[in-house]
């Protein structure tokens, strides 16, 4: 037992490492990496608020950062770029260089730990942003996801094509109403997540497709329509 939160003490110091933070409330921490199958009858013992507040946290310093980064840039390429920059995919790239999925805590069954889907790291480490800011303060997790995201930032030579924001912009000059998805199915396993999107745009022809996200079955059913078109 002693061994065991030897090691639990031993993978919190590595962690916070990586992302140069110490928290002075560790149960912010917790919260950000307990998923709500870990305390099913707590919903508040998990990192869903956390979640919601991260996102909003993150979306302001992403904004800012591509705002100044790229001030000659129209108000069309920042969204492209910061669409790309705080998507699911990215949440998903940078949380695995942590090492968010050594962290996150849910439940058992028969014994073996729930596998930590992508969609649990991308969840998490907003949560976890969300958690540092209460933390700190908005100039200290500034710093943080500005290290974090320096590399993904960096990467961006041009705005990113985005096929969702394409296809509202052929919808719109063609007089037509917006695309409309629907969220068809989800399935889980102990392996990964699946999405299957159906995406509609008026007197046109329907498209389904699939993806580890919502956000990534929606773009590759917009892609699919862009084909058609």
């Amino acid at each position: 037992m002693r061994n065991e939160e030897e090691n639990n003490k031993s993978s919190i110091r590595n962690f916070l490492s990586k992302i140069n933070y110490k928290f002075k409330n560790h149960n912010y921490l917790d919260l950000a990496i307990t998923h709500s199958s870990f305390n099913e009858k707590k919903n508040y013992t998990n990192y869903e608020r956390l979640e919601f507040l991260g996102d909003r946290v993150l979306g302001l310093v992403i904004a800012e950062l591509v705002f100044k980064k790229h001030y000659k840039e129209k108000e069309g390429e920042l969204s492209k770029r910061f669409s790309d920059l705080v998507s699911k995919k990215t949440l998903i790239k940078i949380a695995k260089r942590i090492d968010l999925e050594l962290m996150i805590k849910t439940s058992r069954e028969y014994g073996y730990k729930i596998k930590v889907t992508e969609s649990m790291l991308a969840d998490s480490l907003e949560a976890l942003i969300g958690a540092i800011f209460l933390d700190s303060d908005f100039i200290m997790v500034k710093d943080i996801v500005q290290k974090l995201w320096k590399e993904v930032i960096n990467e961006q030579a041009t705005p990113p094509d985005n096929p969702k924001s394409y296809l509202q912009e052929w919808c719109l000059k063609k007089k037509k109403n917006l695309p409309n998805y629907t969220l068809l199915e989800k399935k889980i396993n102990k392996k990964l997540e699946n999405f299957i999107v159906e995406l509609k745009i008026e007197k046109l022809k329907q498209t389904k497709a699939n993806g580890l996200t919502k956000q990534e079955a929606e773009t590759n059913a917009a892609k699919e329509m862009i084909l058609k078109l």
